[in-house]
């Protein structure tokens, strides 16, 4: 247990989380929901977020409201929809984008502009320093309750398992696709590393991935000799969250899943490229990626036009290098660890 809080807690009865706008960056700021929620059980909280992550939040019992945000609105409608929250009297604001919302608002308490940042401190570490510049937590390791899976889509998961994968089978979810393509980890690599997992280590490979995803997963499938099963389209990050829990692990580049996979605490193997890892990777218990971008010129002088190598740069055996699958209890795990 740390500190007591710089606030009052018992004059709080409402609280305002400013959420950020992306599905991977939104999941981020998942602990810091967590611990509001355990630190203040009275107080009704509401989370203010874009289009994109809504469907994450809408419906969550543990929460008293989901209000969403589009940026791209006139700022007529913007003005309506903050005379709106403004009616809602919030106690405190928690604002992890740095908006104008709280000023508008007039609420009580609120957190800094100028919270501290350290340039070796992942992101979700960031957002809970940005908490504690108005509060600081009770609770170290809060109950998860950002994340609310309904009955349907654990019955979902449930059913993907019985009728595709096969009960009691051991299976990893791969998630090959990410919002840039320099992010993405070559197609035929994957298939190389999904047949070595179905061969070698009798692990059936399950493919998460949007709609948009589909042709990548498409390649991978008819590249590969074992058979697979493929939710791209058909599961919805929810579906994906019921699934995560029941397996053995995820395979996956920096993307959405990644982040879905380690609020879960399942075991991530993330390809990393473009991006530094130190703020963005993994960060469930048992996690570990690999990021090869030394000699990856892009990396080195962003402004230069050149492409990107460092995600080839990761061989299939740099993968199966580090992979540990025979474990007492079936799980992922990575030999680096041990």
């Amino acid at each position: 247990m740390m500190s007591l809080s710089k606030l009052n807690i018992s004059e709080i009865h409402k609280i305002l989380f400013i959420t950020l706008s992306n599905i991977g960056d939104v999941i981020l700021t998942f602990p810091v929901i967590d611990i509001l929620k355990k630190d203040f059980p009275q107080a009704g909280l509401f989370v203010v977020v874009g289009p994109k992550g809504e469907p994450l939040l809408k419906g969550n019992p543990y929460l008293a409201g989901v209000h969403v945000f589009d940026k791209r609105q006139s700022w007529l409608r913007s003005l309506a929809w903050l005379r709106e929250l403004r009616k809602e009297r919030f106690d405190l604001v928690v604002d992890l984008r740095n908006t104008a919302i709280p000023a508008f608002i007039a609420a009580r308490y609120r957190t800094s502009f100028r919270a501290p940042r350290s340039n070796n401190t992942h992101m979700r570490g960031q957002h809970l320093r940005k908490l504690k510049t108005v509060h600081i937590p009770r609770h170290e390791h809060p109950e998860r309750c950002a994340l609310f899976i309904p009955v349907r889509d654990e019955q979902f998961a449930d059913r993907i398992v019985e009728q595709e994968i096969g009960r009691g089978r051991r299976f990893v979810v791969v998630a090959p696709g990410a919002a840039d393509n320099s992010k993405r980890w070559p197609e035929e690599r994957f298939a190389t590393l999904c047949d070595w997992l179905a061969k070698e280590h009798a692990t059936k490979v399950v493919f998460a991935g949007s709609l948009g995803d589909q042709a990548t997963i498409g390649y991978i499938k008819k590249a590969m000799t074992q058979k697979s099963v493929d939710l791209s389209g058909r599961a919805s990050l929810r579906q994906l969250a019921a699934l995560l829990k029941m397996s053995a692990g995820a395979i996956v580049n920096d993307s959405a899943p990644m982040h879905l996979a380690s609020y879960l605490d399942i075991p991530v193997l993330a390809m990393f490229g473009p991006t530094d890892p130190a703020y963005y990777g993994p960060w469930s218990a048992k996690s570990y990626y690999l990021r090869k971008n030394a000699t990856c010129a892009k990396c080195s002088q962003p402004k230069r036009r050149a492409a990107h190598t460092c995600m080839s740069s990761i061989s299939v055996e740099d993968v199966m290098g580090v992979l540990n699958l025979d474990t007492p209890d079936g799980g992922m795990n990575f030999k680096q660890l041990l």
